[in-house]
């Protein structure tokens, strides 16, 4: 992917900047309320071989808590502090590459054809894979767009790894191990298509809990990890305070006490970082694409810095809650994506995806690819070369014919011009004698286009491979 805006030597960019949303000595109060936390309410382990690790280790447990002292739990948190931030990339200063990120979490599918949201088949699926595919050099990132709900829960990671090993190149990178009865069967595609997995994610159940598949997963593997991750979902007014701060130190005890809970256990170096998510008490629901879940992923960062990682600015989640392509899902994404860009951020996850990342849109993905090119754009900001004394020349021959044939014009206007796939730039008459073509109609022509390129195969090695392990899969779950 290349843009010769991007490489101009005569364009100022532009650049956003912002306050501290929480600032340092903010973030040591939210950590002195997580060890209060931590101290007094502790951290439900919900596993008994756990508990009883962590007994012997010295720490106090009654029932199914485990108390962590504040001074103990500095230890651990100095270590990661250590270790987080010879790591941790720092920001970008190069040009402004945008990047997205497809989301594998989708159930749903949005339909062309009926303009209906569907069930994923496995026929659907393999097809919006190489409709990704054919954005692998234009700055897009992933493979399969979601898995088929319409099969045992336990198959459908193993069947997703499948459908995207063999219809994208970048399908080689593993999906996410949801299922401790297929598990292995992941970690050994993996192997296969040369990225083996080296570390995994614990989803800790807010509020103050530890349990679950994913730490089932984590314990039965423990001799293929390298490092583990602990995470969970904290939303404000539901399952944490409504308060942001106070949300944010719930978060930070709950994922320091997994923290240490899991390097105890395993000896494995363990890592987290603290968020929050809004939760809207008109819907129920957790509530992306809004201008307080930006907000929230702001501070967050700033949070963070207290743990050791870098300063980022921007925010690079561009989730929402539409369930259609459409006004909504347009403004909002262009909106999160305009803000998190100027402040810095190059990587936006969730291109096409909708109503979170329930349902994914083919016609959203190339409408989110539009956005992220126009928002590119703006960031390479403007030439400030003033041509030399040929210029008066320049405007005396044009005084009568206008610039549009004037060499300096024809060499410069796309270095300079960014010109769209899909957003119109003429006038209503030369739209109306086009026989006024509509918006989705160019989305829906360039998807089919794209889909009649000619598409990746894997090799037949590999392929056989993976289909031998995704059979022996399938024999194993029928077998449960």
């Amino acid at each position: 992917m290349h843009d010769p805006y991007l490489s101009n030597p005569h364009a100022v960019p532009l650049r956003a900047e912002r306050n501290d949303l929480v600032s340092l000595a903010q973030a040591e109060q939210v950590h002195e309320l997580a060890l209060k936390i931590l101290s007094r309410i502790g951290l439900e382990i919900l596993p008994e071989d756990l508990r009883a690790h962590m007994a012997q280790a010295g720490f106090a447990v009654h029932g199914n808590r485990a108390y962590f002292e504040p001074q103990v739990v500095e230890e651990y948190v100095s270590e990661m502090r250590r270790r987080v931030s010879t790591h941790t990339h720092q920001p970008e200063t190069g040009p402004a590459t945008l990047r997205l990120a497809i989301s594998l979490y989708p159930h749903h599918l949005h339909d062309l054809e009926s303009d209906q949201v569907v069930l994923y088949t496995r026929e659907s699926l393999a097809q919006m894979v190489r409709l990704i595919d054919t954005f692998a050099d234009e700055g897009v990132d992933g493979a399969a767009p979601g898995y088929i709900l319409d099969e045992p829960a336990e198959m459908q990671p193993v069947t997703q790894y499948l459908v995207a090993a063999e219809n994208a190149r970048q399908g080689c990178y593993p999906v996410d191990t949801t299922s401790p009865a297929t598990a292995s069967y992941i970690f050994e595609m993996a192997e296969v298509m040369g990225h083996p997995i080296r570390s995994l994610p614990v989803y800790l159940p807010t509020p103050l809990r530890l349990g679950g598949e994913s730490l089932e997963i984590v314990m039965a593997n423990l001799h293929r990890l390298d490092h583990i991750s602990v995470s969970s979902m904290p939303a404000t007014g539901a399952n944490a305070p409504i308060t942001p701060l106070a949300a944010f130190a719930l978060s930070a005890a709950e994922l320091i006490g997994g923290m240490i809970t899991l390097r105890v256990v395993t000896g494995k170096p363990v890592s987290f970082h603290a968020g929050v998510l809004p939760f809207d008490l008109h819907s129920m629901a957790m509530v992306y694409g809004s201008p307080e879940n930006l907000l929230f992923h702001l501070a967050a960062s700033d949070l963070n810095r207290f743990y050791g990682y870098a300063p980022f600015r921007g925010g690079g989640n561009i989730h929402v809650m539409a369930k259609l392509p459409g006004a909504q899902s347009a403004a909002e994404k262009a909106a999160i994506m305009t803000a998190g860009a100027l402040l810095g951020a190059r990587h936006f996850s969730c291109a096409g995806a909708l109503s979170l990342d329930e349902i994914f849109s083919p016609e959203q993905l190339l409408i989110d690819v539009e956005i992220r090119n126009w928002v590119q754009r703006l960031l390479a900001g403007i030439d400030t070369q003033l041509p030399g004394d040929d210029l008066l020349a320049e405007i005396e021959a044009s005084l009568t014919d206008g610039f549009t044939a004037q060499d300096r014009t024809l060499d410069n206007y796309q270095r300079l011009f960014w010109y769209p796939h899909l957003f119109e730039r003429d006038f209503m008459g030369p739209w109306q004698q086009a026989g006024s073509p509509r918006f989705r109609d160019r989305v829906r022509q360039e998807i089919a286009e794209r889909l009649a390129r000619p598409s990746f195969q894997l090799d037949d090695t590999r392929r056989r491979e993976m289909r031998r392990i995704w059979e022996a899969a399938r024999a194993h779950v029928s077998a449960m």
